[in-house]
Formats: C-alpha cells, structure tokens, sequence
C-alpha cells in the first residue's frame, strides 16, 4: 500500500485517463511506487471506474496534484482545486480517492502594506496549505478565540511563502511579526487558522 495526498485540477483529457505530477514538495511521494502507465480501477466508496495512470515530471509545483476530466471528476463526485488523499493497492491494482481537506504547515507571518481586510497569502504558501488561487475570495481567519473574514491577495512572486497580515490585525492579535506559527487550514469552512508554533513560548 501506498498513499500521497494531491490537489484535483481538471483538465482536458480523454475520459479514462488520468495524470499525476509528484514530488512537488520537499519529501518523495510514496505513489510513486505505482507502475508507469499503469491501468488501475478508480475507487470512491461505491463508485468505480478503470482508468488509465500517466504520470508528468518536471513541472514547477509546490504540491502534488492529480488532473482529470470533468466527466469522471462528476462521476466521482470530486471538486476541482480540493485536496484528496490517494491510496494504492498493488494486491488489486486499485487507487482510492478520498477528501482530504485540513492541511498545516509552518509559516513566516509579516507586517506589510496590505489593508485591514486582506490577507496576503504567498503561492509557495498557499499551495501546501491547499488554498484555491482565487483572488479577492473570502476567508476566516481565526487566531486563539478571534476571528475576521478577510480576502485574499496572492503575490505575483511564485516563491512566495510568507503570510502577510496589516499592523492592525498583528497588534490586536498579539502575534509576533517575522516570526514562524503554527498554520492550519480547512477547506470545508475556508477558515485559515495561526497558532503559536509548539514549544516556542509565545
């Protein structure tokens, strides 16, 4: 058994074939144990289907992802730019898919021009939190028992891995600027969550 968690992107393809693109981030991916150009049975709970496997290197990416067409993401009932986490069995040649939605990771938080109602989140960031690049789209932020709706700015800078909040938001939330905390977010609820990193003190 191997599992890796992707990103859902859809693409134009034809109907039983799918892509994945691995080693996106720093550790390898155990998927990449499945055979190239394998053909695998697609699970979700009830739902199967025999699909073709490919695989594409040498793309810049931030997080693994894994591209279909809009056909078979509807009959799996997937939703584009949501996270999933990828099982496969060699016993029966099987690859099951399964929400995935709360991703964390440690994260850079600074003061910047930004205003009181957006949150500046990087792309390098924002890719292995599993945030959906929509610019302008609403988020919570909570910290400790606070919580704003802000919108989103992603920067043009792709190497980007830095959380931007304005002063005001910093200084009402007592988190500490240019300091690493504690990142979590959900995509069921669009609510991005900071803490302090474990065993910092703060």
């Amino acid at each position: 058994m191997a599992s890796g968690r992707v990103d859902l992107f859809i693409a134009k393809l034809p109907l039983h074939t799918v892509v994945l693109t691995l080693n996106c981030s720093e550790t390898a991916s155990e998927l990449l144990s499945i055979p190239r150009n394998a053909k695998l049975t697609l699970k979700r709970g009830k739902v199967k289907q025999q699909i073709q496997l490919q695989f594409l290197e040498g793309r810049e990416c931030f997080a693994d992802f894994i591209e279909m067409n809009f056909a078979l993401a509807r009959q799996f009932q997937l939703t584009a730019l949501r996270r999933y986490t990828l099982t496969y069995n060699p016993g029966d040649q099987s690859l099951t898919i399964s929400p995935s939605p709360h991703s964390e990771t440690a994260a850079l938080i600074a003061s910047g021009p930004v205003s009181a109602g957006t949150l500046s989140v990087g792309y390098e960031l924002l890719s292995r939190l599993g945030i959906p690049e929509r610019q302008g789209s609403v988020i919570k932020v909570r910290s400790g028992k606070n919580l704003a709706k802000l919108r989103l700015h992603v920067p043009a800078n792709l190497s980007d891995d830095r959380l931007r909040l304005s002063s005001q938001w910093l200084q009402k939330w007592k988190l500490s600027p240019n300091h690493n905390h504690q990142v979590q977010f959900d995509q069921r609820n669009f609510t991005l969550s900071i803490a302090p990193l474990p065993g910092s003190g703060r």
